[in-house]
């Protein structure tokens, strides 16, 4: 990948236009500029801070010759405005711009993560639910942007940051790219060839041949975008740009299906649809493959935090109960006899089965939590279901990836390989490193001692790599799912329920009609459905009101009618401020 303006992207040896000490010289007085963090085709960007508002920033310096050309110039402020105007959790905000001193700038958003092209560069391709995330996420932001007649032009996977803390995808430089112009350079990732601005890989036909484009454009840019992000690979490319042009004019994309077989039917076929040539036969708009994501279930259930949190305490409580049992039934086969009467060995034992107890009352403990905060055991059976099918999902994907089965099998081999030496070199011990101190009674030598904990050691590895695949399920996952997901599993979370007040009943288990855990996501650009709730009317009387089960005390008719009339002052003051800055 050729090195784009990411936010925290990585330098690739171009000299500044600006000196460190320079800028802090013309920006000293708004911005305490730390770093460096990376530079491209459109300039250097640095790590500051506004001293103003006192937050991190992301200063981007663009080189001095737009800053010298009066019409770029002015473009570039007049787009860049308009950019500072979005309001979108999924595109990067800009907060200013500053033009003094032959130096054109401007402040946006820090993003404590990495942009795409470093994602899939560090760990390979994403997977089918980080996939889905980032069509929904990019896509909602192209549906925001298009709907105020803003097309972007330059979409790659360095213009799309992935925020560390939570995996959104943040779509930047929005309004920027199509007001430069320039040479052709291939070095800076960037084809300009009058009005022709973007990305050879990721630029659409008709942006390639000049043609006017809409946000369909956009939509095959992305559609590239996804190829990539399923693949690791470029769809398109070659030796040249004006190689790539061509092959972006006149090639049609692989299916994506051929290259990664894991991928849902629906999710090949929307990235396919995306990059065909005619912009006909894409997606109309953003909103519409946001939709048909949707409609297709494609990013699966959200699983709340606190049933996350449950799956993982009762997995890992199975797997001390199954080590418990396992380690007990050796112990009593090892030691037979001696069990009776010997406080040495029953001891041990019985702190051993404390542990073991201990650690399922704890998870018996989460389970009345989760009852009490109203999840039902259908909910969390659900939920665990949905778990155990995303890492399904992440195995469906590891097995579609030729390397990493090809390092698996040659784990296995050698796993078998040193195994069988173990018998040898127990044969070796046996027949060369022990003597017959006495009838029945053996001594090995120092050597043969340390080579058989050497073999036992070497055992124990090749097992677990044999046993512990990371392409197919775990025993422990599989007891667990057994479990859980079973009627065993659901009487235990019934019992749960009742032992903590709860119903855990009826096909929500008692869970309430509002969830008391919200799962924050990226939202639509269209306003969302908001489920009616009749409205509570106030007795005159003055006597509690029954409110889904639960008594509360109404508001007097006076304070709901001052409440009223701030609410609808408020309403009137933000309205009149919105058109103003419209």
């Amino acid at each position: 990948m050729n090195p784009g303006d990411a936010v925290n992207g990585t330098s690739n040896g171009a000299t500044p236009d600006v000196t460190l000490d320079a800028l802090r010289s013309r920006l000293g007085d708004r911005y305490a500029i730390d770093r460096q963090l990376g530079r491209g085709g459109m300039g250097a960007v640095y790590l500051a801070r506004d001293l103003q508002l006192d937050r991190p920033v992301a200063l981007k310096v663009l080189p001095a010759e737009y800053a010298a050309q009066s019409d770029l110039r002015e473009r570039f402020l007049r787009e860049t405005r308009m950019a500072a105007s979005f309001s979108h959790p999924n595109i990067v905000p800009v907060f200013s711009v500053e033009d003094r001193q032959h130096l054109l700038a401007f402040a946006m958003g820090y993003v404590e993560g990495e942009s795409l092209a470093e994602r899939v560069n560090r760990s390979g391709p994403l997977s089918v639910k980080e996939l889905v995330r980032l069509l929904q996420d990019v896509g909602y932001a192209l549906a925001y942007a298009h709907g105020r007649g803003v097309v972007h032009r330059d979409i790659k996977p360095d213009n799309i940051m992935i925020e560390r803390a939570t995996g959104r995808a943040l779509l930047m430089d929005f309004g920027i790219s199509r007001t430069i112009t320039s040479t052709p350079s291939l070095e800076a990732g960037l084809t300009r060839v009058g009005e022709v601005v973007g990305t050879p890989e990721f630029m659409s036909p008709e942006q390639a041949s000049g043609d006017n484009v809409d946000g369909r454009s956009d939509l095959y840019s992305l559609g590239l975008v996804a190829w990539f992000a399923a693949t690791g690979r470029l769809a398109i490319s070659g030796d040249t740009t004006q190689k790539v042009l061509v092959k972006q004019l006149t090639e049609p994309v692989p299916p994506v299906l051929g290259e990664r077989s894991d991928l849902p039917r629906a999710l090949a076929d929307a990235i396919d649809r995306c990059v065909r040539k005619d912009p006909a036969e894409r997606f109309a708009s953003a909103e519409e493959l946001v939709e048909t994501i949707d409609v297709a279930r494609l990013a699966g259930p959200e699983v709340p935090l606190p049933i996350r949190l449950f799956a993982e305490e009762a997995l890992q409580a199975g797997l001390v109960l199954f080590g418990g049992v396992f380690t007990g039934v050796l112990l009593y086969i090892a030691l037979g006899t001696l069990w009776e009467g010997n406080l040495d060995i029953i001891l041990p034992v019985v702190l051993f089965a404390a542990l073991v107890w201990g650690r399922l009352a704890q998870s018996g403990a989460q389970a009345r939590r989760l009852a009490r905060r109203g999840f039902g055991s259908a909910d969390v059976q659900r939920g665990l279901s949905a778990i155990l099918a995303e890492r399904e999902a992440e195995r469906a994907q590891l097995r579609a990836d030729a390397d990493v089965v090809a390092r698996r099998r040659r784990q296995v081999i050698v796993s078998v390989l040193l195994f069988a030496a173990t018998y040898g070199v127990r044969w070796y011990v046996l027949s060369y490193q022990r003597v017959e101190t006495s009838e029945g009674w053996y001594q090995v030598s120092n050597t043969g001692t340390y080579l058989l904990y050497a073999l036992n050691v070497t055992r124990g590895f090749a097992i677990v790599a044999l046993l512990r695949s990371p392409l197919r399920r775990p025993p422990g996952e599989w007891l667990f799912g057994l479990f859980w997901l079973g009627p065993l599993g659901r009487l235990a979370l019934r019992s749960a329920a009742m032992s903590s007040g709860g119903s855990g009943g009826g096909p929500g288990g008692g869970r309430p009609s509002e969830p008391d855990v919200v799962a924050i996501g990226s939202p639509s650009p269209v306003a969302p459905k908001m489920q009616s709730r009749p409205p509570a009317a106030a007795r005159s009387d003055g006597a509690p009101i029954a409110v889904g089960g639960a008594s509360v005390e109404p508001f007097p008719s006076a304070a709901i009618g001052e409440q009223l009339q701030r609410l609808e002052s408020r309403v009137a003051s933000l309205e009149r401020a919105r058109e103003q800055r419209e």
